[in-house]
Formats: structure tokens, sequence, C-alpha cells
């Protein structure tokens, strides 16, 4: 997975990172319902799951902008990954715990959630925190589910992330409003390298994609 280093001097965001790295460090969350009235019957239709369909969706949007692959490397260079795969919380209801796995990002909705049936069936026990550790070089970014809970909004704690420049998603139990179905989804994001035209740009073609998910079938 190939991470491509920014020319720093040159960059036309620099000054924007220094504010919000340096002298102003600053994440800051988003939480929007999105309606998937028109995707869960679909799901239905089409015999997929609704988690790994979801976790698909907002992989294939994270992937498609550059600002949502942004990372810091261990030497602290700023870069772009090529791919970023994402990671995902499993519950566990006999000691009530959870796990971190990973599934590797792939455009064919099918396809990633046949190998999400095939990791979570490999890693989906195991009672540790990282139940499937991450490769060398891997670009990851994290997605987890509170479906206890239709949350209006939600905020993540940071205080020793800084460096910590990629997305992290949360998603909530999705609700009957007014005729539609709505899925509460925050998402938290640095904004050295974020700024609400990329969120609101992420939740649009999100959007978009509940809508029509034409790779899902009639």
């Amino acid at each position: 997975m190939g991470f491509q280093k920014i020319d720093y001097a040159a960059w036309p965001r620099r000054p924007y990172f220094e504010h919000y790295h340096r002298d102003v460090p600053c994440w800051y969350s988003m939480t929007v319902d999105v309606d998937i009235s028109a995707l869960l019957p679909r799901l239905r239709g089409s015999g997929l799951r609704f988690y790994p369909s979801v976790i698909h969706g907002i992989s294939r949007m994270v992937n498609a902008d550059p600002a949502l692959r942004m990372a810091m490397d261990e030497t602290g260079a700023i870069g772009v990954y090529d791919r970023v795969d994402p990671t995902y919380t499993i519950f566990h209801k006999d000691d009530e715990t959870f796990s971190v796995l990973w599934t590797a990002y792939q455009p064919d909705l099918r396809a990633f959630c046949q190998d999400w049936e095939a990791d979570r069936a490999r890693y989906g026990d195991i009672h540790t925190f990282e139940a499937r550790p991450p490769e060398a070089g891997q670009g990851l970014f994290n997605i987890s589910a509170v479906p206890w809970a239709s949350f209006r909004s939600l905020h993540l704690e940071l205080p020793e992330a800084n460096d910590y420049l990629l997305p992290i998603f949360t998603l909530g139990r999705y609700r009957k409003e007014n005729g539609r179905t709505l899925l509460p989804l925050a998402m938290q994001v640095h904004h050295g390298v974020t700024d609400g035209f990329h969120v609101g740009r992420f939740f649009n073609r999100l959007q978009a994609w509940a809508d029509s998910a034409p790779e899902m079938g009639a």
C-alpha cells in the first residue's frame, strides 16, 4: 500500500495545517442523519448485510477524497495513502467487550462483503482489542458502531492524538422519523487537513450512494 509524501514547503495547505496542528490543535466532529430509506429494501433484496455494506459505502467515499487519506508517518512526514482500509468493531455479548478487525477495501461491494464475512468468521471471536493486527505500512481508518442508541451528536476526546489525521466514524441505531429511516453517523476529523467543505462533500456523496447504490441491483 503506497504512501505518497507531500512537498511540505510547497503545500498550499501548509499555513492551515500549522495553525490547526501546531498553534491551535483542533479536532471537530459532525453528526448527520443519513437517509437510508431507499438503501434498506435494496439490501434486503440483495441478501447483503447492513453493517458491512455501510462500512463499504463509508470506505468508498473516504477513498474517493485524498483529504480523507492524509496521515503522518513515523518520521513525522505528511502524505496521502493510495488506499485506506476500514477497521470496525465487533461486539462480544458474553463479556460485553469488543474487538477491532479490518477488511481490505475494494470497490466491488459484493466482493468486499464476502471478504468481511470471511474476516468476521476468522477473527470475530477472538477476545482481544486488536483481533486482527494491522500490517506494516497499512493505512487504516476507524469505524465503530453504537447500535443501542440513536444519538443526535457524538464527539471523542483525543488529547494525545494530535498527529492522527485520518477520519473517525461512529454509527448509531437507525430510527423512523416522518416516514423516513435515518442513520446517525458521526464523523470526527483533524482540522489541519480536513475542513467543513470536505466533511460536507463526504456526507453528500454518501447520501447519493445510499439513495442509489446501483451495484446492489433492483
